[in-house]
């Protein structure tokens, strides 16, 4: 059984390089996914998890149904084999300093799973945090910035996105985000449940900033 959930989610990993080879245009975006390429998918460099099925697991199962992009397919399968054969969790607020005012809709709404990471993660890589992201429909997601750069690969439609405070952007499937350090960012997500692909390559053990900007 642990050999095939490492199998699974190397396949998974995969797929997400052969993707971000295939789209990222940014030089920013490159640098990150060749930081992700670095890391060994060996089962020799793997985290002893105890594996956490989600919770929202039939939301989660809804967002899949709904990526219909071409080119996403092979993600899309291999997460759907592999959903409940990681660690998932729930940010609480831990990503946020202490009494931040971080939303109950956020605190409730979400879940993650870390593909690799210092200690989360499948395969273990010290600074370097890859995983899947999911949000509940209707949910605004504060603005916020962190020193981490960060890279998005939107698996969901219907996602409107904001940065220092402009104005608001839908994003496809299938889409690219990339935040520099200390970019101040916020989401929406609209009537259809949000999943995807995350990555912060550095700082990924500082905290995140809520700026309590209005909607």
């Amino acid at each position: 059984m642990f050999k095939r959930n490492l199998r699974l989610t190397k396949n998974l990993i995969v797929e997400i390089i052969k993707y971000l080879e295939k789209n990222t245009t940014h030089l920013a975006e490159t640098k990150i996914l060749e930081l992700i390429k670095t890391t060994d998918l060996d089962k020799q460099n793997c985290n002893h998890w105890k594996l956490s099925p989600p919770l929202k697991h039939k939301s989660i199962q809804k967002a899949l149904s709904l990526i219909t992009t071409e080119d996403l397919q092979p993600i899309k399968k291999c997460i759907s084999l592999c959903l409940s054969h990681l660690m998932w969790g729930s940010d609480d607020g831990e990503f946020y300093e202490k009494n931040s005012g971080i939303s109950s809709d956020y605190i409730n709404g979400n879940m993650n799973a870390e593909l690799i990471g210092p200690s989360r993660g499948v395969f273990k890589n010290k600074q370097l945090r890859l995983g899947l992201f999911f949000l509940d429909p209707n949910i605004f997601y504060e603005d916020h910035k962190h020193a981490a750069p960060e890279l998005y690969l939107n698996l969901s439609e219907g996602t409107k996105w904001r940065f220092n405070s402009g104005n608001w952007m839908q994003k496809k499937s299938g889409s690219i985000i990339y935040n520099k350090p200390f970019r101040s960012h916020a989401m929406i997500v609209g009537a259809a449940p949000f999943l995807s692909v995350w990555c912060w390559p550095y700082n990924s053990d500082r905290k995140c900033i809520l700026l309590k900007n209005n909607l």
